[in-house]
């Protein structure tokens, strides 16, 4: 296996300009700064990546983008910039494409979104040594879900039903299985698992645990309320 020093390792960033709730959220600013431009500064710090994408269907972002640091080596087409696209799709179409223009075929893939801003100085790299020590497929930045499944109900023909049938033998905190959930901050992965599984994933999923209260995915109004408080204040009051 080669060493992290002679690997290409590449960090896509997903950023299309349609987005319902806030327009053009991808190039907002909180506290003075492109959100974009914590996921590209995040990647530049890194030890390892050593080729930052974004793949972007609109030409402010790519324009942003580029003043950041990364690359906009190609639009991203129509077809994959609309609501129901996947983004499995589009990091295929982006290496894809990468090869095909470029010659361009990395070793490992970071997928970064860029809607998360606070995500820790040096996850991207720990996640590149987990990712080559424990041979695994996959990578992938959690949290612990303060609001455990086994206390969840759905809806079915206007009334409240227990998402787990046997939740009350579950009474007790306790007897929870530990729980995680996906931050969407960082998936690091082989770029084989895209010819050997069809997707970025695989059967060994490993995580990366994240204890940051600041690690939030930004999707609506308040949440930019949110990470601009924190941008601004948070450093100085924990300390408290």
């Amino acid at each position: 296996m080669k060493n992290n020093s002679e690997q290409k390792i590449i960090g896509i960033i997903p950023a299309r300009g349609g987005s319902k709730g806030v327009p053009h959220k991808n190039i907002r600013k909180i506290n003075g700064k492109h959100l974009i431009q914590y996921s590209i500064d995040l990647l530049k710090n890194s030890k390892y990546v050593n080729k930052i994408v974004v793949s972007t269907d609109d030409k402010k972002i790519a324009k942003i983008a580029e003043k950041c640091g990364a690359e906009i080596p190609f639009m991203r087409p129509k077809y994959l910039s609309g609501d129901s696209a996947k983004t499995i799709d589009v990091v295929k179409h982006t290496l894809k494409t990468l090869n095909k223009k470029f010659g361009y075929v990395p070793d490992i893939v970071i997928l970064i979104n860029p809607t998360v801003p606070f995500r820790g100085k040096n996850a991207v790299d720990e996640s590149i040594k987990l990712l080559n020590k424990s041979k695994v497929d996959i990578v992938v930045q959690v949290k612990e879900i303060k609001t455990h499944p086994y206390r969840a109900y759905w809806l079915k023909d206007h009334f409240l039903k227990p998402l787990k049938k046997d939740f009350i033998k579950y009474h007790q905190r306790q007897m929870f299985p530990d729980c995680y959930y996906p931050t969407a901050g960082i998936s690091t992965f082989w770029n084989s698992n895209i010819s050997k599984f069809g997707h970025m994933y695989g059967p060994k999923i490993k995580g990366i645990i994240s204890k940051d209260v600041t690690n939030i995915d930004i999707d609506d109004k308040f949440d930019f309320f949110m990470a601009e408080m924190i941008s601004k204040y948070w450093n100085k009051y924990k300390k408290k």
